[in-house]
């Protein structure tokens, strides 16, 4: 009898364990085969580097995407994140291809100062990513006039040089 009870518990240990390495086995599939790599070779080119940008106009955001030996990298996915520090500000877009390896968002901005756009693009598993910091002059624009996707809004601390703008309104003072 007692050989009966034994024989149980084994085959119970026996599945407990076959179900462990099936389990762990699959998580490490998973995680190995989805692995990405980046591409730190890319080139990334700012069309508009040179230029000084205006808030509340629509602005054609044009970026060239090149590989290690210069040629275009085309119908990648990318997209991109404006970030301007100092404030609560995210704005994500996607670019579209339109030829060559440039592509292109429209962005319209709220705020002057410094921005700074965090650029991702993926193909085939590849990935890279960069920066790009430039400035956008004018005035604070109403909410109406803003980017849909613009996080900002004025009941966030804001910096001292937005504040200074904002009581120089004469119809806006806090």
């Amino acid at each position: 009898m007692r050989l009966e009870r034994e024989q149980p518990f084994n085959r119970m240990m026996l599945l407990v364990s076959l179900m462990g390495v099936v389990v762990m086995s699959s998580y490490l599939l998973t995680t190995f085969a989805n692995t990405e790599t980046l591409k730190t070779e890319w080139r990334l080119s700012f069309a508009g580097a040179d230029e000084f940008f205006q808030t509340g106009q629509a602005i054609d955001f044009h970026l060239f995407l090149e590989d290690e030996v210069g040629n275009p990298v085309e119908n990648v996915d990318m997209s991109v994140v404006f970030d301007r520090p100092d404030t609560v500000h995210q704005i994500e877009k996607t670019f579209g291809y339109l030829e060559n390896g440039l592509y292109e968002t429209e962005v319209v901005f709220s705020v002057p100062g410094t921005w700074i756009a965090m650029v991702e693009a993926k193909k085939d598993g590849n990935y890279y990513r960069n920066q790009i910091l430039f400035q956008v002059d004018g005035s604070i624009i109403s909410e109406a006039n803003r980017d849909p996707k613009d996080s900002f809004h004025l009941n966030q601390p804001l910096p001292e040089d937005l504040q200074i703008e904002l009581n120089n309104i004469p119809v806006f003072r806090r």
